[in-house]
């Protein structure tokens, strides 16, 4: 969105119909004030191509769609964009149609007219009023998250003056009761910070757009940022590219860290790829001694008072929000295996997508 007076902010809208000339005088009517610019698409795979291109703030959809329907496409966009405002724009009218629209979450049900001027009026009035809606959304959440993170920062700069005050007042203290409740009172102001940091990791979760992104480059970002010299990684050089929440190197960081602070025996970890008959398999294996049933039962939830699982568990959170899961196949005693499983249209190769 543009601050300054003079700017004119153009709200992008993706048409999809198969009536070419519908696509064509709702895309010059909605066109006429400049507020708005519209790109058309007759099908659904013609419009998800064009998505995975270009971004739009406003999705608008006949209900009757070649290939994949109008319902689908819905369904698809929710799954991928969760929050992009969607309007239903159709001459279908059944109480099922207008009760499945909005199950799936379109924001509007709008009927198509039989006179051209009030057919598209509506929409115009309903594609501002949303992407109003949606900017004023995102305004309140930046704010709320800069608000957050301020706090966070003074809170844990407390926490460093407690957690100081608590070393000087354990020196010399030969009780070993008091010295005991002491070390007690610095343990938990450790576990308060880190629970600080891994609220600022969680909150910053769907706050942006998803993107492609390279995963060779992700997991040696990822890997820097661990800073160790006990353990190396081999990466794959194929260029793939996963459809991904911007945090997304944080799965990778958290899952070199489980390995680097909790598997103590791992030296080196391995990273590959391989194709599934659902689409594609990341594969993270070291060379340590492996996660007992026991553990891996509740390796990805998060459990009060274990230190081990926020991370992982916003691994698994991380990958969630594009349709991707996580599990771990490893055998005890040789070694962990994380398998990330992507799904067939969250991957491509560079910039061609798979087939």
């Amino acid at each position: 969105m543009c601050d300054l007076p003079k700017c004119v902010t153009v709200i992008m809208v993706l048409y999809v119909d198969n009536n070419p000339a519908l696509l064509e005088s709702g895309k010059r009517f909605l066109e006429r004030e400049k507020e708005i610019h519209v790109d058309t698409a007759s099908s659904a795979g013609e419009a998800l191509e064009r998505m995975k291109i270009d971004s739009f703030d406003v999705i608008v959809a006949d209900y009757d769609l070649p290939e994949s329907g109008g319902a689908q496409f819905l369904r698809f966009v929710r799954e991928k964009y969760p929050e992009l405002p969607f309007i239903i724009f159709t001459s279908a009218s059944t109480e099922t149609i207008v009760i499945e629209s909005l199950n799936n979450r379109a924001n509007y049900y709008i009927k198509k007219g039989t006179n051209p001027e009030s057919r598209f009026a509506e929409l115009f009035d309903s594609i501002k009023l949303l992407y109003k809606a949606e900017s004023a959304r995102i305004l309140a959440r930046k704010t709320l998250t800069m608000f957050s993170g301020m706090t966070r920062h003074d809170i844990l700069n407390q926490l460093m003056i407690v957690s100081g005050s608590l070393e000087l007042a354990s020196d010399g203290v030969q009780e070993p009761g008091l010295l005991q409740n002491l070390t007690r009172a610095q343990t938990a102001t450790k576990t308060i910070q880190q629970q600080i940091i891994f609220s600022r990791e969680y909150e910053n979760l769907g706050s942006d757009a998803p993107s492609w992104q390279s995963v060779s480059t992700i997991i040696r970002r990822a890997f820097l940022e661990l800073q160790t010299d006990t353990i190396t990684v081999d990466i794959p050089k194929d260029n793939i590219e996963i459809f991904a929440d911007p945090v997304f190197e944080k799965v990778f960081f958290h899952l070199f860290n489980y390995a680097n602070k909790y598997r103590e025996t791992v030296t080196r970890i391995t990273v590959s790829y391989h194709p599934s008959g659902t689409g594609l398999i990341i594969t993270l294996s070291d060379n340590g001694t492996g996660i007992s049933p026991q553990e891996r039962s509740h390796l990805f939830e998060r459990r009060p008072g274990n230190e081990k699982t926020p991370g992982l568990f916003l691994a698994k959170k991380i990958l969630e929000v594009t349709g991707m899961t996580i599990r771990e196949t490893g055998e005890e005693k040789q070694g962990s295996r994380f398998e990330i499983i992507v799904p067939k249209e969250g991957f491509r190769t560079g910039s061609t997508l798979p087939a």
